[in-house]
């Protein structure tokens, strides 16, 4: 087979098939990586150095969120704090959360809460301002581009804060589902903009898992969100890309009904420190859907030798790449606390074992 770009070798493995050699990618969080990498530390996430930096080291993807990491900011409290343009209020960190910061305050309390609150447009083009840097790039180094959304989950419980919004889902779960329905709205139309805009792919970030079960009961998650899903993904496959599903946590429980009653194309990153066993669930899952990491991104990459990575990234190559649908990943992304080193060995470990045919020995 003659060498695929990057963008063919992604959107091959994504539809399940065996492209020349298994695709490789991160999710960069490391400052220090882009400063060796590209020269330079970005202020916030955006869509022209991450993408330089990804296809440097040699990523076939890249994931770019619709208006960066928290959307638009509407005011700061101060130098640290802020609240973003749906009323939720962030406490900033350079040095921990970047390039995501942490909620700390919610605008609904309550039903009464919502009869007045507004959600955004998701249409001045500005939104779109990080995705159209990216694609530059892209054009260059043939890199994919994915655009990135909330899930519904994630996006309506960073309005009540996940305490209200478990206890409402027994309270007023009625409420709870014209939360999710708004905010589903608001991220389909988002992501309808960036397909239109010409990204290869959708991303919808939902993390769903804990380190040893679900947030959710599977009862209370088909009730609740997987109708959302079935809309989301529904949209954005309809509009002929593929889909890929970020989940953090242990989320067996929920599999079997997001893969059969969703469209999802891949799953990512199959968190090897909660429990989700790559070759588990490659058997249960792999001729279905892609399978996206599971290299240890908490010990593996940051304490762990060269070689340990090296280890650990062919393990899983040979776990899930044979016959297709696999691409290589740490199982959540790439942050300051891992030695540079590392980071590149898991990358060069994939360029030389992740040839097809891939070889189990």
């Amino acid at each position: 087979m003659s060498e695929m770009s990057p963008r063919e070798r992604t959107l091959c493995a994504f539809s399940g098939g065996q492209p020349d050699r298994v695709p490789i990618y991160d999710f960069i969080y490391s400052r220090k990586l882009y400063k060796e990498v590209i020269g330079k530390v970005p202020e916030y996430y955006n869509g022209e150095d991450a993408t330089r930096c990804a296809a440097k080291i040699g990523y076939d993807f890249v994931v770019v969120p619709l208006g960066g990491f928290g959307g638009i900011r509407n005011h700061a409290e101060s130098d640290d704090i802020y609240e973003d343009e749906w009323g939720t209020t962030y406490q900033q960190d350079a040095e921990v959360s970047w390039p995501a910061d942490a909620p700390i305050a919610f605008p609904l309390k309550e039903r009464n809460d919502w009869k007045n609150y507004r959600i955004p447009d998701p249409s001045p083009p500005a939104r779109l301002s990080e995705i159209e840097a990216a694609l530059k790039v892209a054009k260059e180094t043939r890199t994919a581009v994915f655009g990135c959304v909330r899930g519904p989950f994630t996006a309506a419980w960073l309005l009540l804060g996940i305490d209200t919004f478990s206890l409402l889902l027994y309270d007023d779960p009625d409420f709870v589902d014209q939360v999710l329905t708004a905010c589903t709205d608001f991220y389909i139309e988002g992501g309808r903009r960036m397909i239109e805009a010409g990204v290869d792919g959708i991303t919808f970030a939902d993390d769903y898992g804990s380190t040893s079960a679900p947030l959710l009961s599977p009862a209370l998650f088909q009730k609740h969100i997987i109708p959302q899903l079935r809309r989301m993904v529904g949209t954005f496959r309809q509009m002929g890309v593929p889909v890929m599903m970020h989940s953090d946590g242990n989320i067996w429980p929920l599999l079997d009904s997001i893969v059969a009653e969703t469209e999802i194309n891949a799953y990512h990153p199959v968190e090897r420190g909660a429990g989700m066993d790559l070759k588990e669930v490659k058997q249960a899952f792999g001729h279905k859907i892609c399978l996206i990491g599971n290299v240890d991104n908490k010990t593996t990459l940051v304490t762990g030798s060269v070689e340990d990575v090296r280890s650990e990234a062919i393990e899983c190559i040979q776990a899930a790449a044979p016959g297709g649908g696999y691409i290589l990943a740490s199982d959540h992304s790439l942050k300051d606390d891992m030695p540079n080193e590392n980071i590149f060995a898991l990358y060069e470990t994939g360029r030389k074992y992740g040839k097809y045919p891939i070889s189990v020995e």
